[in-house]
């Protein structure tokens, strides 16, 4: 869906927590050049002898100027028609992802969140659990992501990591130019101010109830050292995008779940951070209200180009995000895709396993229990084809020379 871009304040105000690579494209931007339309006059006097007579260029009607082509963050940039010299039409390159900018067709771009080999153990008295066992994971700016699975995967331990709430016990955790494991207090609560909003599951713990809802918007800017004016446009600006314009002088306790939650999406977002962490946004909603938020979580997503990530139990996740990550037993087992029908139905999802830079491999449940893969296994690769097979196998048994051998010693 397509957005009006922000104004020059808002837009300037905003560019200071950008990710620095998607500032840095956008400070580079050359301004693009109006047409100049160029005219050759033939003069009336003969050429002297040996000279020859120039000609006024031919240019085909169905060739017409490229006019200048005003882009927001929202959508990428059409492909332009015809060649610098607007002689010869060239073919239109395929156009991104909605949450990908020009730039980000060059695979070797780093991404946003890098997660390498990341593990959180937790120590309750004498005993150790561990939430976390050598996580891989790559985000882009951008992106909106959704993560799943079963209660005690690791999935809300994440989250907090992610957030500066927790400090991961080894491994590595980059979100844009911080690295998480080796941050100091002072540096971990500006990145917690300025540099990550947070939606928790309740509301109660994301709005204080004595305040307005415009207050509540305005207070992490106060905190944060924002000018009043600059809050006030803020704010504005935020309850302009959720529909929620007409509730700034009401308390909490005057809107419903879906409405207060909405409220929470504009208080994460108050300070304009590049990275939004939502922990079960719609899990004290119904169906209809939870699909509300994540509306809303969408339209965020592509007006303002935030990256954000979602932790939720909702079944029809991958029809509102780019990508759904499941964890299983703190590792991520599978990336999901909504995949088009050209028959105009809904689509559907489709899974892919994932296989980290170790090798490893998590196999669905039901085909470790269908195919008992349980302990031995062996391996197969057709070079041919390039598959990969997995048969179960049992330990071989030592030959008779062998026990033989070992009895007389």
């Amino acid at each position: 869906m397509s957005e009006s871009p922000q104004d020059s304040t808002v837009d300037n105000y905003a560019r200071q927590f950008m990710p620095p690579e998607r500032r840095a494209r956008l400070n580079d931007q050359p301004p693009v050049a109006d047409p100049v339309e160029e005219t050759v006059a033939v003069a009336d006097t003969p050429p002297a002898s040996g000279e020859a007579v120039p000609e006024a260029p031919v240019v085909p009607d169905s060739v017409a100027p490229t006019p200048p082509v005003e882009t927001t963050l929202s959508e990428p940039p059409p492909a332009r028609s015809t060649s610098d010299n607007g002689a010869r039409p060239v073919a239109a390159a395929p156009a991104p992802e909605p949450w990908q900018d020009a730039a980000d067709e060059d695979e070797a771009a780093p991404a946003y969140v890098e997660a390498n080999d990341l593990f959180k153990i937790y120590k309750p008295a004498d005993l150790e659990v561990v939430a976390l066992r050598g996580v891989d994971l790559e985000i882009r700016a951008g992106e909106l992501i959704g993560i799943v699975g079963a209660s005690g995967s690791g999935k809300t331990t994440l989250l907090n990591i992610l957030a500066g709430l927790e400090r991961p016990s080894a491994g590595r955790i980059r979100v844009g130019e911080r690295d998480l494991l080796d941050i100091t207090d002072q540096d971990l609560v500006a990145y917690r101010r300025r540099e990550v909003g947070f939606v928790w599951q309740a509301t109660g713990r994301n709005l204080v109830p004595y305040l307005s809802v415009r207050d509540n918007i305005e207070l992490p800017q106060a905190i944060a050292g924002v000018g009043k004016k600059q809050r006030r446009e803020r704010a504005e600006e935020l309850l302009e995008a959720l529909q929620m314009s007409d509730k700034s002088r009401r308390y909490p306790s005057e809107l419903s779940g879906g409405e207060q939650q909405r409220v929470a999406i504009a208080v994460a977002l108050a300070n304009n951070p590049p990275l939004l962490l939502a922990d079960e946004p719609t899990g004290e909603l119904d169906t209809n209200m939870a699909e509300e938020v994540f509306r809303m979580l969408q339209r965020i997503n592509r007006r303002f180009g935030v990256t954000i990530i979602i932790v939720t139990h909702y079944a029809g996740i991958a029809h509102w995000v780019d990508r759904v990550i499941r964890i299983r037993d703190g590792r991520i087992g599978s990336e999901s895709y909504l995949m088009s029908s050209y028959r105009g139905d809904e689509g559907r999802e489709e899974e892919y396993l994932v296989v980290d830079r170790a090798g490893r491999l998590q196999l669905p449940r039901e085909y470790v229990e269908q195919l008992s893969l349980e302990g031995l296994a062996t391996a197969g690769l057709d070079e041919d084809t390039g598959s990969i097979t997995l048969r179960p196998a049992t330990a071989p048994h030592r030959s008779r020379e062998r026990w033989e051998t070992l009895a007389d010693n």
